[in-house]
């Protein structure tokens, strides 16, 4: 059973029912289209809504009151640890264009790496040693900086235990998605009979694997990659320490874990992902997050890759901000979060707009991501003013260890929703997901792989 939306809630944030934004403002792409979207998990009837009704305290917070949010002292991470291991970029795919596009190469995508901060071996020793006490990774972090550009549902789980608060995604839950024209005025829906290739599932489904395919396209791999310890030497061997049931890392890739001191009572450890590394001029090294932006068909997304992209590149990164205006942001967030030294951007089209499965390169940029959140708008002390003002109010929740919170982002309103629910409330989700990822897999088979 599904859990009816609240009536009229108001918390410190100042979140009321009803949908927010201006009109005829920057803010109207979240009126349009009319539609009642899905909401990224089923709310059981049995969860407490931590919504001001039945006796519950009042946590909904409001997106448009988070837009208002600043920090004037905006904090800088400190590296604590570094492990995994890097490729290093492969320069053929920058001499990618328009006229000399480059075919993606097509390769098996593994299941998304997970692994819950509560059971990281390097922040449970961070945790027990008192150097941090807010835990998370740069995937949730970033979609709560850039959470009231968000449309789409999404849901992070957050525990509260021996003083610590913990969020984290759910295993192949809705974060791991990469949507397309998400804030666009005709955003897509799965309601496309005629035309089920673009749906906004399977637009999703295209775009996550048109990422990996691009981010490992980037890569040289005639060369071992370099792997990577550096830090604290305690942290970087419960690195290597960690279980032989925990999920295995990919090869190529790093993860670096950085503190952030909010207040004098929050400091933040975050877990956050490096794809590749890069030599410079003076043979240092410096790292990258990889990213594509993906054209799928250029009549409904309002600018043609092909003729404008490299005359006109301002106005193809305009467009493209218009209708993927959270995507952008979540993957600059990721970009500042991890102290990344480039955002790689490419530009992956379809052959043609009725073939989703032939793709080509047209094109890549490296950004700075300091730069590159100037020029998409994105204020710093805004998604550090999110950070710090959400992780306050958090901090309240009681704790408990027999029960875990859920927040969503409400699938119609401008709105982030508190549920109290059970331990293994998301326990009879293994199997259904175990299902749906062979699914998954037989769909690449099927639609992408060469």
């Amino acid at each position: 059973t599904t859990h009816t939306a609240q009536k009229d809630p108001r918390s410190r944030f100042g979140a009321r029912g009803g949908r927010g934004g201006g009109r005829g403002g920057y803010n109207d792409w979240r009126d349009k289209p009319q539609r009642v979207r899905v909401s990224s998990i089923e709310i059981r009837s049995e969860w407490a809504a931590l919504d001001g009704t039945n006796g519950q305290e009042d946590f909904t917070i409001s997106l448009s009151q988070m837009e208002k949010l600043h920090e004037d002292d905006e904090p800088s991470g400190k590296d604590v640890a570094v492990v995994g291991s890097l490729f290093l970029l492969d320069k053929g795919v920058d001499k990618a264009s328009v006229r000399g596009s480059i075919p993606i190469r097509k390769v098996a995508e593994p299941k998304a790496f997970h692994l819950a901060t509560l059971d990281d071996p390097v922040i449970k020793k961070l945790a027990a040693d008192g150097e941090g006490n807010v835990f998370t990774t740069d995937l949730v972090l970033a979609t709560l900086m850039a959470a009231p550009r968000s449309v789409n549902s999404w849901d992070v789980v957050i525990q509260r235990v021996g003083g610590h608060l913990f969020m984290d995604a759910r295993e192949g839950c809705s974060l791991y998605d990469t949507h397309v024209n998400e804030t666009a005025v005709d955003a897509p829906d799965d309601e496309q009979k005629d035309n089920p290739m673009n749906s906004m599932t399977n637009l999703a489904q295209e775009a996550g694997y048109l990422n990996y395919c691009f981010g490992q396209q980037c890569l040289n791999k005639t060369q071992a990659p370099m792997s990577l310890d550096e830090g604290d030497a305690a942290y970087v061997k419960a690195w290597s320490q960690r279980g032989v049931d925990m999920a295995v890392p990919p090869v190529g890739k790093a993860y670096r874990f950085r503190k952030f001191v909010l207040s004098d009572d929050i400091t933040l450890i975050v877990r956050c992902e490096i794809d590749a590394a890069m030599k410079t001029r003076d043979d240092s090294v410096a790292y990258l997050n990889v990213k594509a932006l993906n054209e799928f068909d250029s009549k409904l997304s309002g600018v043609d890759w092909r003729q404008k992209l490299e005359s006109q590149k301002a106005a193809v990164l305009a467009n493209e901000l218009k209708n993927n205006r959270m995507k952008l942001a979540r993957w600059t967030c990721q970009a500042l979060i991890t102290g990344s030294d480039y955002l790689k951007l490419g530009f992956v089209s379809r052959l043609h707009a009725k073939d989703n499965m032939n793709h080509f390169i047209l094109g890549q940029q490296l950004y700075k991501p300091e730069e590159f959140a100037r020029q998409i708008e994105l204020k710093t002390d805004n998604a550090w003013g999110i950070v710090s003002s959400v992780c306050s109010r958090l901090m309240q929740l009681p704790e408990s260890s027999d029960e875990r919170y859920l927040m969503v982002k409400d699938p119609n309103r401008p709105l982030l929703n508190f549920y109290r629910v059970p331990r293994d409330a998301f326990d009879f989700e293994f199997e259904d997901d175990m299902a749906d990822n062979l699914v998954r897999d037989d769909d690449h088979d099927s639609d992408f792989d060469a």
